[in-house]
């Protein structure tokens, strides 16, 4: 990889390479580990929403960090579908996986039907960390769980995600490790939503 010799100098010059495209991969087994169990905390169903992409994570190309405030993008490395799409189908799986509500989990929102609830969301972090002698992976994501009558939050949450990549550090590596990180953050949010949820739940019911 050659982010860092990017910000330093260019890595391409003349003709630019052909443009590669990749798409974010999570094995069900990755998602749905340490699945919660009990009956879910909702009985509603949940629209899950395309993911903001703010600033550079919206423009398709793979996003890569040198340090701590150093941002780039690949010329040539793209996303085959939009972040923000990806993400959202992503989160439908792991919603249901890890069972939420007993309802149904619709990606994306219906036109046609309303959904109880809706999921929010928006990328804060979804980059290739390189530093002197490391590369990782870092997914940062901050979420609500909408009550879309009246358009209520219920639940917010934020998780942050990081993979070393340890073996060929090829870009192929770098998506299988934001594929990772990001199974393990929106299975956190999901979780932490669940947790409040029963909270909430068993608060109200010792008041009645």
């Amino acid at each position: 990889m050659c982010a860092a010799a990017i910000v330093a100098s260019g890595c391409f010059r003349g003709s630019l390479p052909p443009r590669e495209f990749y798409r974010l991969s999570i094995p069900d087994s990755l998602a749905s580990a340490g699945r919660p169990t009990g009956a879910p905390p909702l009985t509603g169903s949940v629209a899950i929403a395309r993911y903001d992409t703010p600033g550079i994570y919206g423009t398709g190309s793979l996003v890569y960090r040198v340090g701590t405030s150093a941002y780039g993008a690949y010329p040539s490395r793209e996303w085959a579908i939009p972040l923000g799409e990806m993400l959202g189908s992503i989160t439908e799986g792991i919603v249901r996986q890890r069972s939420l509500t007993s309802g149904r989990v619709v990606y994306p929102p219906s036109a046609v039907t309303q959904e109880q609830y809706e999921w929010r969301a928006t990328v804060r972090e979804f980059d290739e960390v390189d530093a002197p002698g490391s590369v990782t992976t870092s997914v940062s994501l901050v979420a609500q769980l909408v009550r879309v009558a009246d358009d209520s939050v219920v639940w917010s949450g934020a998780a942050q995600e990081m993979e070393p990549i340890t073996q060929t550090r090829s870009i192929d590596a770098v998506v299988a490790g934001l594929s990772a990180a990001t199974a393990r953050a929106i299975a956190r949010l999901t979780d932490e939503a669940g947790s409040a949820l029963r909270r909430l739940a068993a608060a109200g019911a010792q008041q009645r």
